[in-house]
């Protein structure tokens, strides 16, 4: 399976927007990315017709946080929104470097792309998932260059189903810095990393999120935990 290019410009956005619908369900995912590649993630969206406003972050210290706000987390299973969010938002970097393989920068004006793929399938991943497209799909995108630094998109994919995302790619001079007076009152805290258990006789390893039992009043009270 052809494996996500981070050298691709499209891997370095300051900021990211996805807004995707389907009949019972519409949202909309801001992911902001820091220097150091911390990430905040705010997804607003609309369920059933039930309004729904959730937060996350991921924070890069002496060990690796995951932040979750107004976000119920199932046990067992706490960095799955996470996982979730992460492989949207790199399908999409990967559709758009199928789309234009030089980059934003390479697009100067409102442009249309259509590609069609019979033999490379698209494997995006985190530590703990997977996803992507299998071959064959085929690909039918607009880019379009709206401000320095700043460029729109609308992609529909096919692979057995239609896919259908819209959103912004954003580059900016300076990077988002999520602060360390930062409260951390209403946040829930999860440590990420390796997670073992057992079953019977069994020693199970996995890789997730779980609730700490260490608390932190501040951002940069958690980065130095």
């Amino acid at each position: 399976m052809a494996s996500v290019k981070p050298d691709s410009e499209w891997y370095s956005p300051t900021s990211a927007s996805i807004h995707a619908q389907d009949q019972s369900a519409e949202v909309t995912i801001l992911y902001e990315i820091s220097a150091n590649q911390d990430l905040r993630i705010t997804m607003n969206g609309v369920e059933k017709g039930k309004k729904q406003i959730g937060e996350m972050m991921v924070i890069n210290g002496k060990s690796q946080w995951m932040l979750a706000k107004d976000l119920p987390l199932e046990k067992g299973y706490e960095i799955d929104p996470l996982d979730g969010a992460v492989l949207n938002l790199k399908l999409v970097l990967e559709l758009l470097r199928a789309a234009a393989p030089g980059g934003p920068t390479a697009v100067s004006e409102k442009t249309t792309f259509d590609v069609k793929e019979d033999t490379r399938s698209i494997a995006v991943s985190t530590a703990s998932a997977s996803g992507g497209l299998e071959a064959p799909w085929s690909l039918h995108a607009t880019i379009e260059p709206t401000a320095a630094g700043h460029w729109s998109f609308d992609l529909s994919a096919k692979h057995g189903r239609a896919m259908h995302m819209t959103g912004t790619w954003q580059k900016g001079n300076i990077p988002p810095t999520f602060d360390d007076q930062m409260p951390l009152d209403g946040w829930q805290i999860l440590h990420i990393g390796p997670i073992k258990t057992t079953d019977g006789n069994s020693t199970i390893l996995d890789y997730g999120a779980q609730t700490s039992n260490k608390r932190a009043k501040t951002l940069g009270e958690l980065r130095k935990m």
